[in-house]
């Protein structure tokens, strides 16, 4: 039965047994006079899905491959970015490629320039690679009349005019980086699952005899709900304090490096399911690894030239983003988990079946992402 089930989990998301990789682009703008400035920032990962950059397929992308395609590149660039004021669509021009590392990720800079024929309200139209992988999001910071403005785009949005000025425009940016918090934990399956392994044998009450059946007889309910606060806080602060401090170039750390140990978090806490060992410690095992987990929501904000209080008001946002997807997360597990109980779900198959499943994501990682040569 145990076998069944976790045969089912994998075959439902095939796909995510490999590391999710967060693609999003920067776009830094600034319009005055009718004249653009700016610079687009792109992952050299995403130009290969879009227009096949690594011509020796050795997962190593050089600056010999980028020139090699550069006129592809930027016929695919600029044919899926439009500027338009007053209804007439503005001139883009790209400008000199360069290569830039970038939080521990390569980058395409590309220069952008150009003039607008009419003055007006900016309305900017952006489609890179929706159509290869719809969880893609374009992050832009567009200067107009003086006024900053931070707009995400989507499959679901992929145009923004950015007519807004004073408090509104202040409270559109706080929007844009609150929803982008949320999306980059929802979107985060190692994440989504390090959580679920903290909290799914506070719930189910791994630590109890292992004969007790069900659910709600193993763990009292105010202790429960302590315990998962202390999980969720611990978690929370941690990978808060690394958010910040990774955002603000304090501290960086190689991204293979902290993809594997997020990947190594998934598989431990996924075992700890099946063999507790950290019993009467999940607090502390959530902090620690959130540590880690903190440089892996980095990035989105410190590759965007944002004013310093925009910068600090759009990282706040973000940070506020993320817990309230966190919160969704265990607001829906927790009843799952109790409602399971009460359909009498054996409380050992449900622990040996979650713990297996999320320790075999959690190695299939760790394998990928520390030893990427046996994947590509």
């Amino acid at each position: 039965m145990i076998a069944r089930l976790v045969l089912a989990a994998l075959l439902c998301w095939p796909a995510l047994a490999f590391s999710h990789s967060l693609s999003d682009s920067f776009i830094d703008l600034s319009v005055d006079n009718n004249q653009i400035s700016g610079h687009w920032l792109i992952a050299t990962s995403d130009l290969e899905l879009a227009v096949g950059v690594d011509q020796n397929l050795d997962t190593e992308i050089t600056w010999g491959e980028i020139q090699a395609r550069r006129a592809a590149i930027a016929d695919y660039t600029m044919s899926r970015l439009q500027l338009t004021m007053a209804d007439s669509i503005c001139s883009l021009q790209p400008g000199a490629f360069q290569v830039e590392r970038r939080n521990s990720a390569m980058f395409l800079y590309l220069p952008l320039s150009g003039v607008c024929d009419s003055s007006g309200v900016p309305e900017i139209s952006y489609n890179l690679l929706f159509d290869i992988d719809t969880s893609h999001r374009g992050i832009l910071n567009i200067t107009h009349n003086g006024n900053s403005h931070l707009r995400m785009f989507s499959p679901s949005e992929p145009t923004h005019r950015v007519e807004a000025t004073g408090s509104v425009a202040a409270l559109a940016n706080l929007w844009t980086f609150l929803i982008e918090g949320v999306w980059h934990i929802w979107i985060g399956l190692d994440h989504i699952l390090f959580l679920c392994a903290l909290i799914i044998p506070i719930v189910l009450g791994a630590n109890a005899a292992r004969n007790s059946p069900q659910v709600l007889g193993a763990t009292p309910r105010p202790t429960l709900f302590l315990s998962i606060l202390k999980v969720v806080t611990a978690f929370t602060v941690a990978h808060s304090i690394t958010l910040i401090l990774a955002t603000l170039q304090i501290v960086a750390l190689p991204s293979r490096l902290v993809e594997s140990v997020i990947a190594l978090s998934v598989a431990v806490t996924g075992l700890n399911i099946i063999f507790p060992i950290f019993r009467g410690h999940s607090w502390q095992v959530a902090f620690a690894f959130g540590l880690i987990h903190g440089f892996g929501f980095a990035g989105v904000l410190g590759d965007l030239s944002l004013p310093t209080h925009l910068f600090i008001s759009s990282l706040l946002s973000f940070n506020i983003g993320v817990e309230v997807g966190q919160l969704v997360i265990v607001a829906v597990l927790v009843p799952v988990l109790l409602l399971s109980a009460r359909a009498g779900l054996p409380r050992r198959l449900a622990l040996v079946a979650s713990g297996v499943v999320i320790t075999g994501f959690g190695a299939l990682w760790l394998a990928e992402r520390s030893l990427p040569a046996l994947f590509s």
